[in-house]
């Protein structure tokens, strides 16, 4: 795999966890983890449109505008994904500018450094790419099948020579060292203990407040039992419907099972199939089998959209992206345009019953 590749493969699963976190209502890691891939990505609009999102729910408006500003800055190239990108920030423009009461030109002159620090990292000429010297793997973690026990714990000495994931993912935020704390456990749904779980457990380095503008602040989500409340309620949403999802997969692969099976009975029983033509058939089906046969609960067979259902032990599956809940947007996020419509359709319906 190319360094081009890797590093668009780690921007998308980053990109994905930003919209978990939108869809978990966790908006301040969301901004978090938007924030860190903008540093080593500024030109990326996809993640700065989501960063937005993620400030307009959670209260921080003029940032919120700052970010859908910046995107707006960027004149679109016309039937491109990134023209779909300039409809929904200036969608998102007037949504804020309409609660503010004031255009971003008016916030600008009379905040300018304080529109500037929103804005940051701005993007420049010399950020359209990322940087030769500095491929984005070397700034963000990359995501491995299996979380590292010991770095959310103890420390991982083998740093980036680890076999085991350092990364962020859907069942984990990051406190102020790196370390990722356990999703559950902050929802008191944590199956494992302290010593068990492979996520940390503790609070001490979680920040106790976010910091909205210069004079205003709330809690952190974990620290306020209703957001608490709220965050269990959307887990078990979410789990439900993975697990809803897996078991349909699971029936139809049994299913295929079956179906194998009696044909495969149906040929040996014809005496017509016994002789060469048995053999030919035979191959010709393992020819046209799937490659992917495995019974891994972790995957719908379709590499375009990767649905998982895990539980927090540390038996991990292939690398799992959330579902959205913008079908445009997640059309974009897997490089289909919405005007190729066989495709998109297809990825449509699919999208829509994930929310049914």
């Amino acid at each position: 795999m190319s360094s081009s590749s890797k590093d668009s493969h780690l921007i998308r699963y980053y990109s994905k966890l930003i919209e978990t976190y939108i869809q978990l209502s966790l908006y301040e890691e969301a901004e978090a983890t938007a924030t860190r891939v903008l540093a080593v990505d500024p030109s990326n609009l996809i993640v700065r449109l989501k960063r937005g999102h993620a400030r307009r729910r959670a209260g921080h408006l003029v940032g919120a505008l700052a970010d859908f500003e910046t995107v707006l800055s960027i004149p679109p190239k016309p039937d491109t994904a990134q023209a779909l990108h300039y409809d929904e920030a200036l969608r998102q423009r007037d949504i804020v500018v309409d609660v503010l009461g004031c255009s971003y030109l008016e916030l600008a002159y009379a905040h300018p450094n304080q529109i500037a620090e929103y804005n940051a990292p701005s993007i420049s000429p010399s950020s359209n790419e990322a940087r030769p010297g500095n491929p984005l793997k070397s700034s963000l973690d990359e995501p491995l099948p299996t979380n590292c026990r010991f770095y959310n714990h103890l420390g991982c000495r083998r740093g980036k020579k680890c076999l085991f994931s350092h990364a962020p993912d859907a069942r984990s935020i990051r406190d102020d060292l790196g370390k990722n704390v356990c999703l559950y456990h902050l929802v008191g749904k944590c199956k494992w203990d302290s010593f068990t779980c492979i996520y940390s457990h503790s609070k001490d380095n979680l920040p106790s407040e976010y910091v909205v503008e210069d004079v205003i602040s709330k809690v952190a989500w974990w620290t306020n039992p209703a957001r608490i409340e709220a965050v269990r309620q959307l887990i078990e949403k979410r789990d439900a419907r993975r697990k809803k999802i897996h078991e349909q997969i699971e029936r139809a692969k049994k299913r295929n099972i079956d179906h194998n099976k009696k044909s495969k009975n149906k040929r040996d029983n014809n005496p017509d199939n016994k002789d060469n033509g048995g053999d030919r058939l035979t191959n010709t089906t393992a020819n046209n089998r799937p490659a992917h046969s495995s019974s891994s609960s972790n995957s719908n067979c379709d590499e375009t959209l990767v649905i998982d259902w895990e539980s927090d032990s540390e038996s991990e599956g292939e690398l799992q992206f959330e579902d959205v809940e913008s079908p445009n947007l997640d059309l974009l996020s897997y490089g289909i345009k919405p005007w190729e419509h066989e495709e998109a359709k297809a990825l449509a319906v699919a999208l829509d019953n994930l929310h049914t």
